[in-house]
């Protein structure tokens, strides 16, 4: 397996991890609707931003190889998007004010932390694919 594609299949998986990690409160915490939502808005974005640039992200991913736009041109914007993705979700963290909520969901306080981490290999694999297909 080269590393373009290898660089790809993993930028598939970070940007899917991302949601996934990012919607996980709403399966787990009950109780505290609008602290949640709170949570969730917290920031100029919020959390919704967070979620469209990585799933946008894990859709030119899996399409940059298609055929149907110049994959130059898709790589470039992976780039970005990679970038905004990561950007948003750290201004979303640093954004987040600590609530009632998060003394029975301890979990809570690193969860922003971790959906930044694990968005973190979008625009690292979204580089490697550029410089591969550019390169």
């Amino acid at each position: 397996m080269n590393v373009r594609d290898r660089s790809r299949r993993v930028g598939i998986a970070a940007a899917l991890a991302s949601a996934l990690l990012l919607a996980a409160p709403y399966a787990l915490v009950t109780g505290f609707d609008a602290q949640l939502a709170g949570y969730y808005t917290a920031g100029p974005i919020g959390a919704g931003g967070v979620a469209l640039f990585a799933l946008l992200s894990a859709v030119v991913f899996a399409s940059v190889e298609r055929g149907n736009v110049d994959p130059g041109t898709l790589a470039g914007a992976l780039v970005v998007l990679g970038a905004a993705t990561t950007l948003t979700a750290a201004v979303w963290w640093l954004s987040i004010e600590p609530t009632t909520m998060f003394g029975e969901y301890r979990w809570l306080e690193h969860h922003a932390t971790a959906v930044t981490v694990v968005s973190l290999p979008i625009p690292l694999c979204a580089g490697v694919y550029a410089r591969e297909l550019l390169g």
